[in-house]
């Protein structure tokens, strides 16, 4: 049995009282099936026995010095055939709880995620809002950015990735964004040397060709939908989005489900793309609408 494995009936029971849960594993097939999740670390999605899962990050070794850390099963950066890694293809469901923001080309990771579902196979992420952590003052990454990583074919962070995140992130929490504070207006993180930190951090790793973690991608949920609708229009998104769930008051992610249709016309997937991002934009303004009552602003 593999970490953090439940009996059906305990999972069903913690996925009813848990929407964090229910939201990563949306339309997962039961009582069995075949999964991947990717960057588990020490803290894997608790999945019922009955489904198989294999864990997926860009090093064997990325959760060394975590205590409890799950074994990772196959290495891979996020660039290239996905399926020649795994060895198969065809499986039900992948799932990637705060990870897509590290993956330094993003549309290649998700394009190589597409090539190992079945038809009908779903992703689910849950992405951090910039608006409520600490890159509240680094701007909403671009469809330029996301392209320039695609045709780098990026298996690591690029300087200008490293440089960004090392040079903004900022020394505020969700509760105190959610309280008033203005994270634009904390402090840097690595305080007054930020910058020359950034640019040493950048070159160092570019020198010695070294893979250092970061936020390689910036997002709100209305951002990240902007992404999805200018690759689609190029033909770089593979998938259809299912669901976007907005960050809820309090918490700092959001969630979004895509699948992979059986379709096979292009124009018909693109078509298909473009109504369900114009219907979920409208589910996101009403969500909007919702939080900030709830949070009285």
């Amino acid at each position: 049995m593999r970490p953090g494995s439940l009996s059906l009936d305990a999972f069903l029971a913690r996925r009813a009282a848990d929407r964090r849960l229910a939201r990563l594993t949306h339309d997962m097939p039961l009582p069995e099936g075949r999964g991947l999740e990717f960057g588990p670390g020490d803290n894997p999605v608790p999945l019922p026995a009955g489904v198989q899962v294999a864990y997926v990050d860009h090093a064997l070794d990325a959760g060394a010095g975590l205590p409890g850390a799950v074994p990772i099963d196959h290495e891979w950066a996020g660039s290239g055939s996905l399926a020649a890694v795994l060895g198969r293809d065809g499986y039900d469901v992948a799932i990637a709880a705060q990870v897509a923001q590290y993956v330094p080309n993003l549309l290649g990771w998700l394009r190589g995620i597409h090539g190992v579902l079945r038809a009908g196979g779903v992703l689910n992420l849950s992405l951090p809002d910039k608006r409520y952590m600490f890159d509240a003052a680094r701007p909403a990454s671009t469809l330029a950015e996301l392209v320039e990583a695609d045709l780098l074919g990026l298996v690591r962070p690029s300087p200008r990735q490293l440089f960004g995140h090392a040079s903004e992130v900022r020394a505020v929490s969700p509760a105190q964004i959610w309280a008033g504070e203005d994270p634009v207006a904390a402090p840097r993180l690595a305080g007054a040397t930020a910058l020359t930190h950034a640019h040493a951090e950048a070159s160092a790793a570019l020198a010695d060709g070294r893979y250092v973690q970061c936020h390689c991608w910036v997002f709100t949920p209305e951002a990240f939908l902007d992404l999805v609708a200018g690759a689609t229009q190029l033909g770089l998104f593979p998938f259809v989005l299912n669901r976007i769930g907005a960050t809820e008051v309090g918490g700092f992610e959001f969630y979004v489900s895509m699948r992979r249709d059986g379709e096979e016309d292009p124009e018909a997937l693109r078509r298909m793309q473009e109504g369900a991002i114009d219907h979920l934009g409208r589910i996101l303004a009403q969500q909007r609408r919702t939080a900030t009552l709830l949070a009285g602003r």
